[in-house]
């Protein structure tokens, strides 16, 4: 059995000779650590496209103690009364999938889907009602779905859109 402290590493003067038993006792017939850098290689991978995405922007959803950071990604994320969906706002003149939200071209982009359309309140306070319609998330602002601001006080979505960090070459610095 291999007598060593936790962590520390063996110190071999040269290669090892397959096969041999590892401090657990396992038969070790290949050198393990080609595998665990496969592995960080992937989820180095993973990260790099993460902070692509982060590059890209981002949309905080605030609705009661639910806080909801969406980034870049291919499938629309849903709001409504339906518990399947991703933002659950249980309300009477909330459609069962009331609204989406998707990214395309760089923009954040609400979707109305539902009977009752949805009410917007702008960064420059401008309130707007859409139905069946479509509207470019900027800025900050309320999402109020079903029915007028003032009469869902309670139950308002905030959103803030990040905007995407300027790398260095375009800003020209």
């Amino acid at each position: 059995m291999d007598i060593r402290r936790r962590g520390e590493r063996r110190r071999f003067g040269k290669h090892p000779e397959f096969p041999f038993r590892d401090s657990g006792g396992q038969w070790v017939t290949q050198n393990r650590r080609r595998l665990v850098d496969r592995r960080f290689n992937r989820s180095a991978l993973e990260s790099l496209e993460a902070a692509r995405e982060v590059n890209l922007g981002s949309l905080m959803l605030h609705y009661h103690d639910q806080v909801v950071n969406l980034h870049a990604r291919k499938d629309p994320f849903i709001l409504g009364r339906r518990q399947t969906c991703h933002l659950v706002a249980n309300q009477d003149f909330v459609s069962r999938e009331h609204a989406r939200i998707v990214f395309r071209d760089n923009d954040f982009v609400l979707i109305d889907q539902s009977l009752n359309g949805t009410y917007v309140r702008l960064h420059n306070g401008e309130v707007v009602h859409i139905h069946q319609e479509e509207l470019v998330l900027t800025g900050s602002g309320y999402i109020s779905l079903g029915q007028t601001l003032m009469e869902n006080g309670d139950n308002l979505i905030y959103y803030f859109h990040r905007e995407p960090q300027r790398t260095r070459m375009e800003t020209g610095t």
